[in-house]
């Protein structure tokens, strides 16, 4: 299937930018979660139901790269990486997509 990416932009509530579909391996190559808000925010990261991030806090128009160079994360079917966010914040997610 080969490389990905998926964004969601003003985020807050508990959303899941991306879930493996069916019959499919994703590694998570990369998170981008970009303050789009005008105030201090905290983030978390969950993947497939554990947390990867706690409680981070990210400035006002600052980003955070959480997962990317030597840290990879594997979604398998049915798994999501879940963002939850006090204020704003985009979120992008590159991954590479293997059908098994």
């Amino acid at each position: 299937m080969g490389f990905n990416r998926y964004t969601k932009t003003g985020v807050t509530a508990s959303t899941a930018v991306v879930t493996c579909p069916a019959d499919t391996v994703m590694i998570v190559i990369g998170t981008t979660i970009a303050n789009t808000s005008g105030n201090l925010t905290s983030v978390n990261i969950l993947a497939g139901g554990a947390n990867l991030l706690k409680s981070v806090e990210v400035e006002e128009g600052s980003a955070i790269v959480p997962i990317g160079g030597e840290q990879k994360v594997v979604l398998v079917t049915g798994d999501s990486l879940v963002v939850e966010a006090t204020e704003e914040v985009d979120v992008h997610v590159s991954v590479l997509e293997q059908t098994v």
